[in-house]
């Protein structure tokens, strides 16, 4: 695990790739006041417990946990963490219905179901949840402090900062994720924090969003099958993950 402390009272927890992912780690925010934290997102359990653990030395125990959106390794974690508020899409029930076995859900149910932008005043801090089905039906960003914002999945990179394929599955999919992007193009002026990757400055956010919005639109008006490289050419950088092309319903 690394973390590097983005602001004072914001740590971003990264961690090493898992077998399975190649090149990408999973994420967890930590927002400080005090000796209380709000998390974004609790990864895996052996996620979850090392910054607990890294939390506990500093005399830090977790206040509430916001989910970016309910998918495993963005809240397994919160089998280890009990009787706190748990802040989440109102749409989560779809996706724990599809990732997640009946008896286990009891654990992912969140307590503070988020329908509207909502704001959480935290000590020195200003949180805003903001609904914004794109990769997930239950994606929520959370603006901090109006210098950061949360994105979850809706863009992702590999932990040493290069970009992966957009994870969409349908041409339906596509269209959500078209239009939570152009929401993003709204926080250039942010610093960017990944559910997978490293934080960035929004200024280079544009580029970006311009070559996911270029990949996903040329599957989209496309007639009929459409091949990777149809669907890369008029990108100007390389994406990791090629086989999420592969998933994709493409006919």
């Amino acid at each position: 695990m690394l973390k590097k402390e983005l602001a004072p009272g914001i740590i971003q927890y990264v961690f090493p790739p898992r077998k399975e992912t190649f090149h990408f780690g999973d994420s967890i925010t930590a927002i400080i006041h005090e000796n209380k934290a709000i998390l974004i997102d609790t990864g895996f359990e052996n996620e979850a417990r090392q910054v607990l653990e890294d939390l506990s030395a500093q005399g830090v125990t977790v206040d509430s946990v916001i989910i970016s959106h309910f998918h495993d390794d963005h809240m397994y974690g919160l089998k280890l963490i009990n009787n706190v508020p748990v802040y989440g899409s109102c749409n989560f029930q779809h996706t724990l219905d599809m990732w997640t076995d009946k008896e286990d859900r009891k654990y992912f149910t969140p307590s503070i179901t988020i329908e509207k932008p909502t704001i959480i005043e935290f000590g020195k801090h200003t949180l805003e949840i903001l609904p914004s089905p794109g990769h997930s039906l239950c994606t929520v960003l959370v603006k901090i402090n109006g210098q950061f914002i949360h994105i979850a999945d809706e863009i992702m990179y590999s932990n040493d900062g290069q970009p992966l394929l957009p994870s969409i599955e349908s041409r339906q999919d596509i269209k959500r994720q078209l239009e939570s992007w152009n929401l993003l193009k709204d926080y250039q002026n942010f610093t960017i924090i990944l559910g997978h990757g490293w934080a960035f400055d929004g200024k280079n956010l544009h580029e970006d969003l311009r070559n996911r919005m270029t990949y996903a639109s040329a599957i989209l008006g496309a007639v009929g099958a459409i091949t990777y490289e149809e669907a890369v050419k008029d990108c100007n950088f390389e994406f990791l993950h090629k086989n999420w092309f592969d998933h994709l319903a493409v006919e």
